[in-house]
């Protein structure tokens, strides 16, 4: 079947850190129809590889506007479908629309890059959020998977917004259908276990990601994948009640005497014999669902087999045969139990028994110096869910690859790997917050350092925006000079170059910074204050004043909701009986009202 991906290695490294280890770089594009029911095609985009897709959080890439998202020098977007999932899918998709209500795409089926408005990029659609594989991952949305309840042969467990919810083979083929993302990964038991599974655990999941590959790909040449599923489903109904016309039998049998019972049952094993070689003979006939092959739609395959190598070569070797896969997703969620050496390795194994022709994607590999090691192994595709972490936690990199660019500081020494600008010590540095980055925040120096700090001390949503711009641009930067240096035969003294001057990713604690929690108790304190004074809002609604319009209605709402509490039942009633005299109807009570509020603001201000 011919895929709409196109994988093509330019060129692999001549030299390599390892034995067995082949770097390379190339690009990975997707084709797609120019015009509706016809065979023009053109590229959509092209992933450089090694590259990263934007990771995103319920498809959106976080703090990211869609003019600094075009900015970003990546082709493509990981889409979680535990995260985007609705309440009524995929049980339901009735408002779906079966066609595109953009008009560029009139009369073409309406896919989840339209409904995201990603149609420039590539949407590379995964079950689950995985970037919580990698180690101290702090996870701000759903829980890790690894809490979830084990998958079944029937199903996998996920973590949506609405909660935990059980996605079948049958719904997975649906959400394909009218998703149609533009690679899609297929429905796996992915081990997600704190712990090392054992064999039983570790064959079995393969089993099942196996058989659900095989009916994937049969959907995706156009033909019934479920067939089989509901064949066995109709056989074991029929066996439930052969025997339980056989249990009904006995029982009357018994009833009626022990001699007739003999006799009859005589007479039922003849009968059943006969009825047994009829029900043999007799297939079993299931009408099978018509489907449209998938020619829109790339396929990439779990890989795994956990901390087992037999199961991992078992694997690797079972999933390259099947024909029809466009590449391959390497498991790292089953090694969180093991050092990051024994992960390398294991990865490699998996690695070994793979076909070089097509594209490899991991996650869990996110902190520089591991991305460079997955690399010289022959990785081509990871997540920015790094640049993203620190972005959360205020931070900004600092690192570069190879000669230290033009201009940088070059105080920037090993500890500088990255800076937390919710330290003090940034307040009155008005610097970029990297010499020389031509990302959107330090280009022209636009955005210093204090200005940042002061954004992140007051809450403002741009500090964010900033940091996150300024970490994917280096993180692309990190890319691009990686591939370059496989075009040139120096990786291996760069990487190398690398970790002497930056060493190791620190080891991270998940503590907030101290500032952080100050903000953020104050921010606490002002919502309950706000949350008193729409309590407030609706008092004054209560006493008819619900046409009440003015500029400071919040702080004459807050001022009046403190008077109301310190009168006593009888002032209460005075001041309704005042209000009922001041007007008839209730535009007159409203008012009277509008004035006492009025009033109580200014004296509570003046105050």
């Amino acid at each position: 079947m011919t895929s709409p991906l196109k994988f093509q290695i330019k060129q692999t490294s001549t030299k390599s850190t390892r034995a067995g280890e082949s770097a390379r770089c190339g690009t990975l594009a997707l084709s797609q129809s120019t015009t509706a029911g016809t065979d023009q095609q053109h590229v959509k985009r092209t992933i450089e590889t090694p590259g990263c897709l934007m990771y995103s959080l319920k498809g959106a890439v976080p703090h990211l506007t869609p003019d600094n998202l075009r900015q970003q020098s990546f082709g493509g977007v990981n889409v979680s479908l535990e995260q985007i999932l609705q309440t009524d899918q995929p049980g339901s998709f009735s408002k779906w629309p079966e066609t595109s209500p953009i008009p560029q795409f009139t009369g073409s089926k309406f896919t989840l890059s339209e409904y995201l408005r990603l149609q420039d990029l590539i949407t590379f659609c995964d079950l689950r959020d995985y970037s919580y594989a990698a180690e101290n991952f702090r996870h701000p949305t759903t829980p890790p998977t690894r809490k979830l309840a084990s998958n079944t042969d029937n199903h996998v467990v996920l973590s949506t917004p609405k909660g935990i919810r059980q996605l079948t083979l049958d719904d997975y083929l649906k959400t394909v259908r009218h998703y149609r993302p533009d690679v899609v990964v297929a429905l796996a038991d992915t081990i997600a276990e704190t712990t090392a599974p054992n064999e039983k655990r570790v064959r079995k999941s393969l089993e099942r990601s196996l058989k659900w590959l095989d009916q994937i790909l049969l959907e995706r040449a156009g033909q019934d994948g479920t067939i089989g599923d509901r064949r066995a489903e109709e056989e074991k109904k029929r066996r439930r009640e052969r025997k339980e016309k056989r249990r009904h039998a006995t029982a009357a049998a018994k009833a009626a005497g022990e001699q007739q019972e003999q006799e009859q049952e005589q007479e039922q094993d003849q009968e059943q014999g006969a009825e047994t070689s009829k029900e043999k003979d007799e297939e079993i006939y299931i009408e099978p669902i018509p489907t449209e092959p998938w020619t829109d739609v790339g396929l990439f395959a779990a890989v795994g087999g956990a901390h087992l190598e037999e199961s991992r070569i078992w694997s690797a070797q079972e999933t390259a045969k099947k024909e029809g896969v466009d590449g391959f997703v390497i498991d790292t969620l089953s090694l969180s139990a093991l050092d990051k050496d024994a992960r390398l390795k294991h990865v490699q194994t998996s690695l070994d028994h793979l076909p070089a022709d097509k594209p490899r994607l991991i996650y869990g590999l996110h902190a520089p110096e591991d991305v460079l090691e997955a690399v010289a192994m022959g990785i081509d595709l990871f997540d920015t869910s790094y640049p993203f972490q620190l972005a959360e936690d205020g931070m900004a990199s600092l690192y570069y690859y190879g000669t230290r660019p033009a201009g940088q500081d070059k105080s920037n020494s090993k500890t500088q790997r990255s800076i937390n600008l919710w330290d003090d010590e940034h307040g009155d540095k008005f610097v970029p917050i990297l010499e020389g980055c031509r990302c959107y925040a330090c280009k022209d120096n636009k955005h210093t350092r204090a200005y940042i700090n002061h954004l992140l001390k007051t809450h403002e949503m741009l500090a964010t925006v900033l940091l996150m711009g300024h970490n994917m641009y280096q993180y692309s930067q990190f890319f691009i000079l990686i591939r370059e240096s496989i075009q040139d035969g120096t990786l291996q003294e760069k990487s190398t170059a690398f970790l002497a001057t930056f060493g190791k990713e620190p080891t991270r604690t998940l503590e907030k910074h101290p500032n952080q929690i100050i903000v953020e108790a104050a921010l606490q304190k002002r919502n309950q204050r706000l949350e008193g004074a729409e309590e407030g809002v609706v008092g004054v609604i209560g006493m008819g004043a619900s046409t009440v319009n003015t500029p400071s209605l919040g702080a004459a709402v807050g001022a009046h909701a403190e008077d109301v509490e310190m009168e006593d039942g009888e002032s209460k009633s005075k001041k309704r009986h005042e209000t009922e005299e001041a007007g008839e109807d209730g535009g007159a009570k409203d008012e009277v009202v509008e004035k006492k509020v009025k009033k109580a603001a200014v004296t509570k201000s003046s105050s």
